[in-house]
């Protein structure tokens, strides 16, 4: 399948009982600023990149996410994307302005019901994280949302979703012992990005983690320790994975979402000729190639069931990107 148009993630909306507080918390121990606030209680803060916000929270009775904004490269693109999403039968909400002095979008839900958004926005010809000079803030420095990690109880559908009518790209897959997948790392096509999205096998939808890239090594480390200066208990790293193969670390937000700050994903240059990985839960290195130790129990949350799997929780959702 031809790819869709989709050529980074804009941002990411996670839901809040309490935004402001949520955004609070982001502003003062983590790394963002505050842009702006609605009158509904939407609160949108920016990284350290070219966007103008990376991070939104909206007000809701439950945790999770509330969306995830793709960027398309022009207005004709969202056109041609919006009719397609269409043709396959998909239910598409467009909106003549999506978010805070945003662009005009289309709103369609993967089969386990997570909310995607195609939109426009900055468009670059590579990785922000490439582009942008060191911050040197100080404090904590992500600077673009990456990736996101979905969850979905029908993991197959959820793939063909993003495979067949997304056009996106395996990069690397985990099996569990029985040979089911229980997760799958995706890129767009053309875009040098190892993953714009990881899906993992849950009993339910699930928002699995949010992660922001940060510029080099140096503002990683720095970043790390701005985080525990702040307050941040870091639970999961620093690390390096298998999949992807970048630096990583792992906390909560204010509202108890998991994080990551990572830097030094793989890229890859030319789509044609690169060969997906696979990888087993049994192999340690698909989760930290420096076996720093096992990720806490409830990064993933609860596991699927090990009937299903034949695998255990830290054996099977220790795994991520």
């Amino acid at each position: 399948m031809s790819p869709i148009g989709i050529e980074r993630v804009n941002y990411i909306a996670l839901k809040a009982r309490d935004p402001e507080s949520a955004a609070e918390f982001a502003t003062q121990r983590l790394g963002f600023t505050l842009v702006h606030a609605d009158a509904d209680g939407t609160h949108y803060l920016s990284a350290h990149g070219v966007d103008r916000y990376s991070l939104v929270y909206k007000p809701a009775d439950e945790l999770g996410l509330h969306h995830v904004s793709y960027l398309v490269h022009d207005a004709q693109t969202l056109d041609k994307a919006a009719a397609r999403l269409q043709a396959a039968g998909l239910a598409v909400t467009k909106h003549n302005q999506a978010g805070w002095e945003g662009a005009p979008a289309v709103h369609v839900d993967t089969p386990a019901g997570h909310t995607l958004e195609l939109t426009t926005g900055v468009s670059t010809e590579i990785p922000v994280s490439h582009l942008i000079a060191a911050p040197n803030s100080g404090g904590p420095e992500p600077v673009v949302a990456d990736h996101v990690g979905l969850g979905a109880a029908d993991y197959e559908a959820e793939e063909a979703f993003m495979v067949d009518i997304l056009g996106q790209l395996h990069s690397s897959r985990i099996f569990a012992p029985d040979g089911v997948q229980v997760m799958g790392f995706l890129r767009s096509p053309g875009r040098y990005l190892y993953h714009d999205v990881v899906l993992v096998r849950t009993p339910q939808p699930a928002l699995h983690h949010v992660q922001f890239t940060m510029k080099n090594v140096d503002s990683f480390y720095s970043t790390a320790a701005a985080l525990q200066a702040n307050g941040v208990k870091i639970e999961w790293g620093p690390l390096r994975h298998g999949p992807g193969h970048n630096i990583a670390m792992y906390f909560r937000d204010g509202e108890g979402n998991w994080f990551e700050y990572s830097v030094e994903e793989e890229i890859i240059l030319h789509d044609a000729t690169y060969v997906p990985r696979t990888w087993t839960v049994a192999d340690s290195h698909a989760v930290d190639e420096w076996d720093t130790g096992a990720p806490p129990s409830d990064l993933m949350g609860p596991p699927p069931p090990d009937a299903l799997l034949g695998a255990s929780l830290d054996e099977t959702f220790s795994v991520d990107a």
